[in-house]
């Protein structure tokens, strides 16, 4: 019985959260735009990647 009680106070609770998203409106999210950090390190990974991937075809053409 207590845990009866203890599932109806959490569904009681999680009511003004519902209807508080079903209030708003839904707002698309705006894409941010990068930054040069970013930009440094997204080129840092693909050449990482095309070495790595260099690296590996001399491995496995050498066997």
């Amino acid at each position: 019985m207590k845990l009866f009680y203890m599932v109806m106070g959490f569904m009681a609770g999680l009511l003004p959260l519902s209807a508080m998203a079903a209030d708003s409106g839904y707002q698309r999210p705006v894409p941010q735009p990068q930054s040069a950090t970013a930009e440094l390190w997204f080129g840092l990974a693909t050449v990482m990647l095309v070495v790595s991937l260099y690296v590996v075809h001399r491995v496995v053409k050498g066997r």
